[in-house]
């Protein structure tokens, strides 16, 4: 658990959304509805295709589901006003499009919150994010040279702390005092940004119990073939 992360997890209770509501129950909770929150959910691609893909299909319907839920419980502590979701470059109608040609599930959250009064707000800079995808793009289609791999893995990695540290500080000021806004982005980018934000800034993680099901069934489908067929 890293710095001002506040965590459900399923393992830790069989009915984790009972254990939700008590603790936000509790007059201990009080302390989390001040200051300013982060509701993070982690955003997982969405995938199309017949076979295997269906398995994972059925199981992100439940983790959206059940993301919903956890989220109506931990408003308890502050209703959400701003949205921030990684890839948004442009505000309005044009970032909701973007969003619902990347995911439709995520799309359709941020819509309902939108509609009950939360704010998209843009974090991304385009051209720092378009830096970050094209390095990482490149590290996708080379390999025969480990020094070429180690300097676009550099590069790549200097692109990723410039973009989010642009992120953070959108979030930081965008996000005053006593506010709460929904962080939807991958975890493994969330980890990172993490380490730019104000120490004021409390992280509530959204993992629902079919968090690791979906992550399973999700390396499971990005394994190469020729990975499996070696082992």
């Amino acid at each position: 658990m890293r710095r001002g992360e506040t965590s459900n997890q399923p393992d830790e209770t069989p009915d984790y959304m009972s254990k939700t509501l008590g603790k936000l129950e509790k007059p201990s909770a009080k302390k989390f509805r001040k200051g300013r929150k982060l509701y993070c959910v982690p955003l997982m691609p969405d995938l199309k295709g017949d076979g295997p893909q269906q398995a994972y299909q059925e199981k992100a319907k439940v983790y959206w589901q059940q993301v919903n839920e956890h989220l109506g419980n931990l408003e308890k502590l502050g209703e959400t006003t701003h949205i921030f979701h990684e890839s948004v470059t442009e505000d309005r109608e044009t970032a909701m499009n973007a969003i619902e040609q990347m995911n439709e599930a995520s799309y359709k959250l941020v819509k309902a919150k939108r509609e009950k009064g939360a704010k998209l707000e843009v974090a991304e800079d385009l051209k720092l994010l378009n830096e970050y995808i094209d390095w990482s793009m490149c590290l996708q289609v080379i390999g025969r040279s480990q020094d070429v791999v180690k300097k676009i893995i550099s590069f790549q990695s200097d692109a990723s702390k410039k973009r989010l540290k642009h992120f953070a500080g959108r979030i930081n000021e965008v996000l005053k005092k006593d506010e709460a806004g929904i962080l939807i982005m991958s975890d493994e980018s969330r980890i990172s940004l993490q380490s730019y934000l104000p120490t004021d800034i409390q992280f509530f993680l959204v993992h629902p119990p079919a968090f690791n099901d979906i992550q399973r069934l999700l390396r499971e489908l990005l394994t190469p073939t020729r990975d499996k067929t070696n082992d």
